[in-house]
């Protein structure tokens, strides 16, 4: 799958990608991409 730049699916990703990113912030970051990802692939 292709890497998402940017907006807010960019953010979510990168956010997951950091190993410094928090818990909760991680949590929200990988709903975010799941929906999008159940949305719009």
């Amino acid at each position: 799958m292709a890497v998402h730049h940017g907006g807010k699916v960019g953010k979510a990703a990168s956010t997951l990608a950091k190993k410094a990113s928090s818990k909760p912030a991680k949590s929200k970051a990988g709903k975010t991409l799941a929906n999008h990802k159940a949305a719009k692939h």
